[in-house]
């Protein structure tokens, strides 16, 4: 199965899939591709991170699935991480993806392998406040937060909304909706 989870920019959607990395032994974290750099907080690969120049490489070359830019960076599902969940039976994996890719991803691994999607949500105030605890400058605050209207308006297209105000709360509502959807 494929975990994907969407939402607003600062919701903690790392954080989250790194406390269910740790929890959930049999899930694993589908790679993508980006130009962002990384950033301090993030100590394993959270994407494969590249320049501008391969990433326009690999996409010539027809090695992505698709590929979005958004605040600025390029962002890529790799068509090789797509064909690795759709014949693993074993194990469960998870990737976050913005709200354009989780239905391209969703209708491209139909009838291949179970997904499941959840879109995160949380207060603005809530996201400024996290966004600038990460080290976010004003200006990028503003951008990130400017897409949030848009991206909610997504919300329907997903298996489940969970606000993510408490960590462990939304975490023990993501586990059940896994059981739930084995």
């Amino acid at each position: 199965m494929l975990i994907l989870l969407s939402g607003v920019s600062g919701v903690g959607k790392n954080t989250i899939i790194a406390n269910l990395l740790e929890r959930r032994k049999n899930l694993s974290f589908m790679l993508s591709g980006t130009t962002r750099p990384r950033r301090n907080s993030e100590k394993d690969a959270n994407y494969i991170y590249m320049s501008e120049q391969e990433f326009a490489r690999r996409e010539k070359y027809g090695e992505f699935f698709e590929t979005q830019q958004v605040h600025g960076n390029m962002y890529g599902v790799l068509k090789a991480s797509l064909l690795k969940v759709s014949e693993d039976k074993e194990k469960d994996y998870i990737k976050d993806i913005d709200v354009y890719g989780n239905k391209k991803v969703r209708d491209f691994l139909k009838g291949k392998a179970k997904v499941l999607s959840i879109f995160l949500d949380a207060p603005d105030e809530i996201l400024r406040e996290r966004l600038k605890g990460r080290g976010e400058e004003e200006e990028r605050i503003k951008v990130r937060l400017s897409r949030a209207e848009e991206e909610r308006s997504f919300k329907n297209d997903y298996d489940a909304v969970i606000e993510n105000i408490d960590l462990e709360k939304t975490i023990t509502k993501i586990v059940e909706l896994i059981k739930k959807n084995k």
